[in-house]
């Protein structure tokens, strides 16, 4: 359902837009919670780097936070901003920098039991201009996911070309070893998701190249993204089992719930 929109979504003129046909712009998947974003100021930093990246304005923040504050619903609900440039010309140069909005909310379903991950067969590419760019096009993403139609797994792990592990569908991973937390680096593919932004602040979490092996010798294994936190990976089908009784993974649910209560 569309809440708001910086533009008239009545005109049937607006969707012949640059986020449709080459989907110049980015977007922010937000957990919402009696009417808050617990996670707002760190979207909003995210939004701001990645807009300045690819020379957007960024939109009137102001009026976003009203619309989250005045039209979600009290329940707990998932909103989608999506951000795009202000430009009807067709062709790939841009020739505007100013910016369009829209927010569109959908219903939250709680995920916290312990997951089962696969192992994807297609993998990630590097991407150097995009890189950390949470951007409209998705393709890769889409592919993907459509591996999981069919199997009896909640989510796969993703690697990329060199067989570094990087990431799930649609969530960053932490592995805990010797009560150390440790994440993929992203530097070449793969985005760092608001929530593990967070994380970083909070607690001592290690970037580094993480491989199949690392992950199986893993004392633990959790996901995590701004929608559902962080959750407890019980296994990897045909890798790997991990143990769910880690202090540390303990203290980071602890800690994200007491963000979601604060709410």
């Amino acid at each position: 359902m569309i809440l708001a929109a910086s533009f008239d979504t009545g005109d049937i003129n607006m969707w012949d837009n640059r986020a449709l046909m080459y989907g110049d712009g980015v977007f922010e998947t937000m957990r919402c919670i009696k009417q808050q974003v617990p996670l707002w100021s760190w979207h909003q930093q995210r939004l701001q780097s990645s807009l300045a990246y690819l020379q957007i304005e960024p939109p009137e923040f102001k009026a976003i936070e009203q619309v989250i504050k005045e039209q979600t619903s009290e329940n707990q609900v998932v909103l989608r901003l999506t951000v795009f440039r202000q430009q009807q010309k067709r062709g790939y140069q841009a020739h505007s920098q100013q910016s369009h909005w829209l927010i569109s909310q959908y219903p939250y379903q709680a995920q916290d039991q312990p997951q089962i991950l696969g192992l994807a067969n297609q993998r990630l590419s590097p991407q150097p201009l995009l890189k950390g760019l949470k951007h409209l096009n998705r393709l890769p993403q889409v592919l993907i996911a459509n591996e999981l139609v069919g199997q009896d797994v909640d989510d796969l792990l993703v690697l990329n070309q060199q067989d570094d592990v990087i990431e799930t569908t649609c969530q960053n991973l932490l592995i805990v070893n010797d009560n150390q937390i440790y994440t993929p680096d992203l530097q070449h593919c793969g985005v760092e998701g608001v929530a593990l932004t967070w994380l970083k602040q909070q607690l001592s979490v290690k970037t580094k190249k993480l491989k199949l092996v690392d992950i199986r010798k893993a004392d633990a294994m959790m996901t995590s993204n701004a929608v559902h936190g962080f959750r407890v990976v019980r296994g990897i089908k045909s890798q790997a089992t991990f143990k769910n009784n880690q202090p540390i993974c303990d203290r980071i649910s602890s800690l994200w719930q007491q963000l979601i209560n604060s709410a």
